[in-house]
């Protein structure tokens, strides 16, 4: 064991056994090492009741900078006290084994995400994906929905067979993989609309703290938008995982008639897209070394999607799955 384990176990070890004092009998911690988009591991903690089965998983990554820092122990102990009261106050959210998976309960809660393919590789092998280039589409059952934000597991292959099982008077929702993929497209466009703003609104927000004007953009005049070298923000409503809707159905010409012309896709995070129209000075390779850079300086590594960009038009045509794809299915 090197010194940086041995440091972590000590805190974790006070962590647990202060949380366990203040909690007071009936209450159990458990050590979790969870891996996250992109490969990333996340080190957390459980913390339930005797004989519980919800447990809210806390990350404890920062906690533990703010601990080698010089943080206090007991300061760092009431922040996870804290953020665990607040995520396990009775009714907020259902214990696991409550949750209903049958196939006709979670036919409306299947969604889909956009990651990147080659940091997501290992973790691609248990799940349906669809490759495009150097992205992957994956798929997620969501949970629980709060005002704080959402709750998803992944879609397993286990998942699929259960669901396109048609034996023994089952019904099932999808047979192939491209079904699955265009339910989970029409709930993800249904639960989570687009949003589109300038990048300048979006920079001024930062420091109004207001919230940035949507645009109309399937508006029917053309050539609304103003063009040259000007950005525009390309998300959902929530501004979580919202690079997903660039796959939703005819938004590639819906944006391509907004702005008069095509334009270029910068994946500058699972979270959001940046689009540029194509009367842009840039080439495409100082465009491709733009979000190089930004990925490098301003995007957390789990939320990294891609390091080159897509011409709209081009794009589009790699939306056309082929039917090797789309007929896919699991034994």
């Amino acid at each position: 064991m090197n010194i940086t384990e041995q440091n972590y176990n000590n805190f974790f070890s006070g962590l647990s056994t202060g949380l366990l004092r203040e909690l007071g009998s009936g209450y159990k911690t458990r050590g979790i090492t969870n891996t996250k988009n992109n490969g990333i591991l996340k080190n957390g903690i459980l913390i339930s009741r005797e004989m519980e089965s919800f447990a809210p998983a806390i990350y404890l990554d920062e906690y533990y900078e703010d601990f080698c820092s010089g943080k206090c122990l007991n300061d760092i102990i009431r922040q996870v006290l804290y953020t665990y009261r607040g995520g396990s106050e009775p009714g907020k959210r259902q214990s696991f084994h409550e949750i209903d998976f049958s196939p006709l309960a979670m036919r409306d809660k299947i969604i889909l995400r956009i990651v990147n393919y080659a940091r997501n590789a290992s973790g691609l092998q248990d799940i349906p994906y669809i490759r495009i280039r150097d992205l992957a589409i994956i798929f997620h059952f969501i949970v629980y929905q709060e005002a704080e934000g959402i709750g998803t597991i992944k879609l397993t292959k286990e998942h699929f067979i259960d669901y396109a099982d048609s034996s023994a008077g089952k019904t099932p929702i999808f047979s192939t993989l491209g079904e699955l993929f265009h339910l989970a497209l029409e709930n993800t466009k249904r639960l989570f609309p687009v949003r589109l703003s300038q990048l300048d609104d979006v920079l001024q927000t930062l420091l109004t703290k207001q919230s940035a004007p949507s645009i109309p953009f399937h508006t029917n005049t053309m050539g609304n938008a103003k063009t040259g070298d000007n950005l525009f923000v390309f998300t959902n409503t929530s501004g979580t995982n919202g690079a997903s809707c660039i796959l939703y159905p005819d938004i590639i010409p819906q944006l391509t008639h907004y702005f008069g012309t095509d334009f270029y896709i910068l994946p500058s995070s699972i979270h959001e897209l940046l689009l540029l129209p194509s009367s842009t000075s840039f080439c495409q390779e100082e465009l491709n070394d733009m979000i190089r850079e930004i990925n490098l300086s301003q995007v957390p590594e789990d939320e990294v999607l891609s390091d080159q960009s897509y011409y709209s038009r081009d794009f589009a045509q790699l939306l056309k799955l082929p039917d090797s794809v789309m007929s896919t299915t699991y034994q």
